[in-house]
């Protein structure tokens, strides 16, 4: 996957706030990471912001830490707008929306399945 600037900042950024959240919950990595059926290793470089964060991780990480999605977004990266920055939130925000509607997409066709 290719990186840019931007998204490192977001995912450093996302990952910390998620690291304050669980911590604050007093909820362990390995407790999130088997939760969310991945290594242990492998969630705690989401919460280094060294890998980036599928958006179903997110959703799943928001889901077991009994946040909203947009809670994972640290306060700075929320008002970038206002810095005109939001290039910076574009990413991350387009990975979400394309996985809650592919989401509801599946939960359509499953509606007209005739198996």
């Amino acid at each position: 996957m290719h990186y840019f600037a931007g998204n490192i900042i977001v995912m450093k950024r996302v990952g910390e706030t998620i690291r304050d959240i669980r911590e604050s919950k007093k909820i362990s990595q390995y407790a999130v990471a088997y939760s969310m059926g991945i290594s242990q290793a492998a969630y705690s470089k989401i919460e280094r912001g060294e890998t980036e964060a599928k958006a179903s991780h997110l959703y799943l990480i928001a889901g077991i830490l009994k946040v909203s999605v947009y809670d994972l977004l640290p306060p700075s990266l929320a008002n970038s707008a206002i810095d005109g920055q939001e290039y910076l939130l574009k990413p991350l925000v387009v990975r979400l929306k394309q996985y809650w509607y592919g989401i509801i997409a599946r939960r359509r066709m499953r509606k007209y399945r005739t198996d």
